[in-house]
């Protein structure tokens, strides 16, 4: 508000934020319980802090003013939410957007596509909205549009949401059009989430309070790939889910799991400072393709700890197919967990609290690595987990310094020179950014393999097209998960002699050609591009320049030089502790 009225223009043509502001306390004073519900709502947080921003970056342009006073405009919509549900008469201009004036928690006017503001009227609790040309609309009109509000129940606990899809500020990063949701689409979510609550209570009582305390809205997403769901919630969205359609209950539950453990961290993190992050270190975060601060580190590890424990308990429950899924979903993110957490209890970046929070998520971690997991998803959770961590380093590390003399020694059939695995100016570096790169595609699919084998075996019969079904995959991938490693690593080596240097396929090409060794995982190659790809991927780039296919004849001879390399080494080097951000001049 102060930094707002330092630009009073910035409101035109809305009526002063002061003048919304005032009525928002004539709300609160009447009814504070409904106020500060619409103030709670998890959309306020992001049009705060997005409209903070925009103030504080604000110029004096017409074409910025034009955009700012919509944000700024939000107070009176909020202003007019909390008085129309405390049953006030007043008359205030809000602002529209997409053809559309919401009031949170009471509903939404459609308006035609260039109206800007609607006059919302109020009396008594009874409220209309009129457009620029005079249309009037209420609740019980065609143009009109309620909350879309969900109620599930199982074993006395209850959870209440609102799916929130109309809101411009329901996604996390700012602004985003309207999506609305026909009547199927909301019955689908309503069918869903009844199932996933049900499990939930069914299996995990406790969670479920906890998900019913927190959760208040979902903001949906269309339907992805098969097991590939989006989900993301926001320290300034307190109980708000940015969620796509999930595939099944299960998913679904598994997802409000993650998704609240933010939540309770994202509150913890408010009263407590738990990291000291150094802004140019970057860490392995097991779930990401990208590099991550210490504070997103942190995150994820207490959303994967509840994952890990929401699959612990969840396979003692499920039958057939899912019993194996669920088996290979706990076996996979308590080691993926875990590493995290060693790696946060390395880091030097925890403050006293933070140690003490993390010790005790790595005990509980710890202590599920003892539960028996059957054999064959065992042995899948971990080599996905070996093709995540080999793949993030091939894709997210650079030792650029040490490029040449490694392609040097190897185009002159020297040994490995293992001086370099010491070497101050030769040590890995993290890209800044690295963007996404579907680590995950060989995981999607031993989850299709184990969940329905008619249909794996149906992908692996068109496996020319697996592309378009599985973004990322190919036919040496569907060769490796069938367990076929001699067609994968001919597949992976065929893939490589069409590959370029700066390719984006070239990293999961190598990676897919290490794990081919599965029966022999000493194998020099093996231990080179599982466990640093990037020495074999710099002495690549360092080896043929530009974007022509690679002119190496031998990359499994390559591999093998540097695996021997790494097997004479004696270093004591750990990564643990991160890796500084490399310029991004570099």
């Amino acid at each position: 508000m102060d930094i707002a009225r330092t630009h009073p223009e910035a409101a035109s043509p809305l009526p002063s934020v002061d003048v919304a502001w005032q009525l928002l306390i004539r709300a609160h004073l009447v009814d504070p319980d409904a106020t500060e519900d619409v103030l709670a709502q998890p959309q306020v947080g992001v049009w705060a802090a997005h409209a903070l921003r925009r103030l504080v970056h604000h110029s004096a342009t017409a074409t910025d003013a034009g955009r700012l006073w919509k944000d700024l405009g939000y107070l009176h919509t909020l202003a007019a939410a909390a008085a129309v549900r405390a049953g006030l008469s007043f008359e205030l201009d809000v602002p529209a957007r997409y053809g559309l004036a919401v009031l949170p928690t009471v509903g939404a006017a459609s308006l035609p596509p260039r109206c800007h503001r609607a006059r919302v009227v109020a009396r008594d609790g009874a409220v209309t909205m009129t457009d620029d040309i005079g249309q009037r609309t209420s609740p019980g009109d065609r143009h009109w549009h309620h909350p879309i509000r969900l109620t599930v129940a199982a074993g006395g606990v209850t959870l209440r949401i609102e799916v929130v899809d109309r809101d411009v500020y329901r996604n996390l990063r700012g602004t985003a059009a309207p999506a609305p949701l026909d009547d199927d689409q909301v019955r689908r979510w309503e069918a869903l989430l009844r199932r996933a609550w049900y499990l939930l209570v069914r299996e995990q009582p406790a969670r479920a309070r906890s998900i019913a305390a927190t959760l208040r809205t979902i903001a949906p997403l269309p339907a992805g790939q098969r097991f590939r769901p989006l989900s993301a919630s926001g320290t300034e969205a307190f109980g708000g889910v940015l969620l796509s359609e999930p595939d099944d209950a299960v998913q679904l539950a598994a997802t409000l799991v993650h998704e609240s453990q933010h939540h309770k961290l994202g509150a913890l993190t408010h009263l407590l400072t738990l990291v000291r992050a150094d802004p140019n270190r970057r860490f392995y975060a097991p779930w990401r393709d990208d590099p991550r601060p210490i504070g997103g580190l942190l995150q994820g590890s207490y959303a994967f700890a509840g994952v890990t424990e929401f699959w612990r308990i969840r396979r003692l429950h499920a039958v057939a197919g899912d019993a194996d899924l669920a088996a290979f979903e706990f076996a996979l993110w308590r080691r993926q967990t875990r590493y995290a957490l060693r790696e946060l209890l390395e880091s030097s970046q925890l403050t006293d609290h933070g140690r003490r929070f993390v010790e005790m998520l790595h005990r509980t971690v710890c202590d599920s690595q003892k539960e028996p997991v059957s054999t064959g998803p065992r042995i899948l959770g971990d080599r996905m987990a070996i093709d995540h961590y080999a793949l993030w380093r091939a894709h997210n590390l650079r030792i650029g310094a040490a490029g040449p003399a490694l392609a040097a020694a190897w185009a002159s059939g020297d040994s490995f020179p293992t001086w370099i695995l010491d070497e101050p100016t030769a040590q890995p570096m993290a890209l800044p950014d690295s963007g996404p790169a579907w680590f995950d595609t060989r995981a999607v699919l031993v989850r299709h393999r184990l969940t329905d084998a008619a249909a794996f075996d149906q992908l692996c019969a068109e496996s020319d097209v697996i592309g378009t079904r599985v973004t990322g995959a190919t036919a040496a991938d569907l060769a490796l998960v069938s367990g076929d490693d001699a067609q994968a690593r001919t597949g992976y080596l065929r893939q490589l002699a069409g590959d370029s240097p700066g390719g984006k396929t070239l990293a999961h090409s190598c990676i897919g050609l290490g794990l081919t060794w599965s029966d022999d995982p000493a194998h020099p190659a093996a231990r080179a591009l599982l466990h640093r790809p990037e020495l074999v991927m710099e002495t690549l780039r360092h080896t043929t320049r530009g974007d022509t296919t690679l002119g190496v004849p031998d990359l499994v001879g390559l591999a093998a030089w540097v695996g021997d390399g790494l097997a004479r080494a004696q270093t004591s080097r750990s990564d643990w502790a991160g890796w500084p951000v490399q310029d991004r001049a570099s």
